[in-house]
């Protein structure tokens, strides 16, 4: 029984700090962790955790502490902070804690908890990736089908001169265009870069770069190139001596089975009397023409002077004098 009439009575409950303690003892964190966490001061938790009030700052950031701290053990912050309202007042009763005034609070600076990766979080991100990939891709075609195909010409440039009879064609355009120089189609590179040598005349040149993108748009560079090198002339090509003439030939084959009987003369002359054989040719030079007597006109065949080759006559039978004459020619100077 104290003096002023009042029974002293044990209260079973936790006090804040006690309560603080054990829920974090029951997770088995330090401070050094919570602070970590929260963003909170390690003497501050200290302070709340051993209910040194007058060591904190204002109550307004205490309220603020106190709330991060439950948000951090998964307990109820309005709870706690009916204690800590209780226990302040119990304090200020007793006239055991001054005032303290807001100004006289030192600002914490602000730290961010830590950020937690969840599934949801990974869908999320490889979602948005995906769908920005797609827009880009459908923004690249839209771009090339309302636009012309990309080209820049790094070689040649306008009106250059160059001192010999070609010159390099060198520039970048889109990977997927057809290139054509002069209406030539050339080859572009994987990544859109072509180089290319064209033949130029002596004089003024103009050279045509057009590309083609698989949209059918185009886009067409004309440059001018002049050359400059000397033409080599022609060597005179001399005059060959007339070929000798080459006697007219008379060459005979035959048809038939068996051998055919066959007399040639020339100029009514006999050179040959003989059989030809299938598949036996036999050739009689014949400078001044030739007739020919075969037993048989269909089956014997003649070539006249590198000529088409041809039955002595139409004839199965008998023939004597089929004749076999040279043409003359006029001399052309």
């Amino acid at each position: 029984m104290l003096g002023n009439g009042f029974t002293r009575k044990k209260v079973g409950s936790l006090t804040l700090g006690e309560k603080l303690k054990k829920v974090r003892a029951d997770y088995h964190v330090n401070l050094a962790e919570v602070a970590r966490e929260t963003g909170i001061r390690r003497e501050h938790l200290e302070y709340l955790e051993n209910g040194e009030y007058t060591k904190l700052p204002a109550d307004v950031y205490v309220r603020g502490f106190l709330r991060s701290y439950a948000r951090f053990l998964g307990v109820d912050a309005n709870g706690l902070l009916r204690l800590y309202e209780r226990e302040r007042s119990i304090a200020k009763n007793l006239g055991k804690e001054p005032e303290k005034h807001p100004s006289a609070v030192v600002r914490r600076p602000r730290r961010f908890s830590a950020f937690v990766v969840t599934p949801r979080i990974v869908v999320g991100a490889v979602v948005a990736v995906a769908v920005l990939g797609i827009a880009s891709y459908l923004y690249r075609e839209y771009r090339m089908f309302v636009s012309e195909p990309y080209l820049v010409l790094l070689e040649p440039k306008n009106g250059e001169t160059v001192k010999n009879d070609e010159c390099s064609v060198v520039g970048k355009t889109d990977r997927d265009a057809k290139l054509f120089l002069n209406n030539e189609p050339a080859l572009v590179g994987e990544t859109g870069e072509f180089r290319e040598r064209i033949r130029l005349q002596s004089g003024v040149n103009t050279v045509t770069i057009k590309v083609v993108n698989r949209f059918g748009k185009e886009r067409t560079e004309t440059v001018s190139v002049v050359a400059e090198y000397a033409i080599p002339q022609a060597e005179p090509v001399a005059e060959s001596s007339p070929l000798p003439p080459v006697s007219p030939k008379l060459i005979l084959s035959t048809s038939e089975e068996k051998p055919v009987s066959i007399l040639i003369r020339v100029e009514g002359k006999e050179i040959y009397r003989g059989e030809l054989a299938k598949g036996e040719t036999k050739e009689f030079d014949c400078e001044k023409g030739c007739t020919v007597d075969s037993n048989s006109g269909r089956g014997t065949l003649a070539s006249w002077n590198g000529g088409e080759i041809k039955p002595l006559s139409e004839k199965a039978g008998t023939v004597i004098g089929v004749p076999f004459e040279i043409e003359e020619q006029e001399n052309v100077e």
